[in-house]
C-alpha cells in the first residue's frame, strides 16, 4: 500500500508541476498582451503623433470647428444675446 501511495503522490506532484507551469505560461501571455495593448492605446492617444501624420486633416478640422463656433456666436448675437 505504501508503494501505491508513493506512486500516487508522484503522479499528483507531476500533474501539479505541469499545472503550475501552464499557469506561469498563461501569466506570461497575459502580461505580454497587456503590454501590447498599453502600447497600442498610447499610440492611438498620442495627439501630437496624429497631428504630425495628418496635418491637413487637423487644419481642416480646426477651420470647420472655428466656423461652427463662430456662426453659433453670430446667431446668438443676432437673437439679442449678451456679448
Amino acid at each position: 500500500m505504501t508503494e501505491r501511495s508513493n506512486a500516487a503522490d508522484l503522479a499528483f506532484n507531476d500533474e501539479l508541476a505541469r499545472a503550475e507551469a501552464e499557469v506561469e505560461r498563461a501569466r506570461e501571455r497575459v502580461a505580454a498582451s497587456i503590454s501590447a495593448l498599453r502600447d497600442a492605446v498610447a499610440r492611438q492617444a498620442d495627439w501630437r503623433g496624429w497631428l504630425s501624420r495628418h496635418p491637413l486633416a487637423c487644419v481642416g478640422g480646426a477651420l470647420a470647428l472655428g466656423y461652427l463656433l463662430g456662426s453659433r456666436r453670430h446667431l446668438h448675437l443676432e437673437l439679442g444675446g449678451r456679448r
